[in-house]
């Protein structure tokens, strides 16, 4: 019979706090399960996170933890006291982890208290993991996607621990970027994740196990507007056809915001200014 470790947390994006409470459940003889949720509690739909959930999963995998993902709505109304009976039955866990600030149950009445106190009665190692600061912030997903919303990107990849990063299947667009010199790979943006601000960043994208330096503009184009958000990526010298093949961006910095230009010229101008501030941001990587 294995015995187990479990942290607690929705674990949105594994940021540097999260990865606190999951790496002192990975411990020698001891199987690490993270009993995550498929969205924040105070989100009322899949809008708005840090990492999708199918990444969120692979990324654990990576940490060499198991997920147990858990329907929020099917637990939200359970007593915190219930809550960690049903674990206690599920895993018979040998520890318990959550952060400092964990909340859990009807209403978040569940507190790092409850658990430290059922714990002890039953004879289970509760480990409670400090805030993780950077800068002198607390990190927390909030912080995070505030930091993304406003084009602080490395502030956010500070606190993430690791570059923010979005996939999607590389699609044709209107292929105007190549008549005027610079091709794009266009990614509509994916929903559920946080929307970053609109505006040019220096990118890396990651295509068939490759890593290349890029420029990426996300926004609704202002100068040719689409209905929907979309990326549109130039790979810094490179050439090649990857249409339909799936992508992977990272955003590293924040060049500048959207702008709709008068005419074709003035945007091949701001372009080709953009990939070189983007190579410049990028040569140290």
């Amino acid at each position: 019979m294995p015995e187990y470790a479990v942290a607690l947390g929705t674990f949105d994006g594994l940021h540097l706090g999260h990865k606190a409470v999951l790496n002192s459940i990975l411990k020698n003889g001891i199987t690490p399960i993270a009993l995550t949720f498929d969205l924040p509690p105070k989100f009322t739909s899949r809008h708005n996170l840090l990492m999708n959930p199918k990444d969120k999963i692979n990324a654990l995998l990576s940490l060499g933890i198991t997920a147990e993902v858990m329907d929020f709505e099917k637990v939200k109304d359970t007593s915190p006291a219930d809550f960690l009976s049903f674990i206690q039955k599920e895993f018979s866990p040998k520890i318990i982890a959550t952060g400092y600030n964990f909340r859990f149950g009807k209403g978040a009445s569940g507190t790092t208290e409850h658990i430290a106190e059922f714990c002890k009665l039953n004879g289970i190692e509760y480990i409670s993991t400090k805030a993780v600061e950077v800068n002198g912030e607390a990190v927390s997903s909030t912080r995070i996607r505030n930091f993304i919303s406003n084009g602080k990107i490395k502030s956010a990849n500070q606190m993430l621990g690791e570059k923010f990063f979005f996939s999607g299947e590389i699609v044709h667009g209107d292929e105007r970027g190549r008549t005027i010199g610079f091709p794009t790979l266009n990614i509509t943006y994916p929903l559920e994740l946080v929307t970053p601000k609109f505006g040019v960043y220096a990118s890396l994208t990651q295509v068939d196990g490759k890593i290349y330096k890029s420029v990426t503009d996300i926004g609704i184009r202002p100068t040719f507007k689409t209905d929907y958000v979309i990326s549109e990526t130039n790979i810094i010298d490179f050439k090649g056809d990857i249409y339909g093949k799936t992508a992977r961006i990272y955003l590293v910095d924040f060049i500048r915001g959207e702008v709709k230009f008068s005419d074709i010229n003035e945007l091949k101008s701001a372009i080709s200014l953009d990939k070189k501030t983007a190579a410049e941001i990028l040569k140290s990587i």
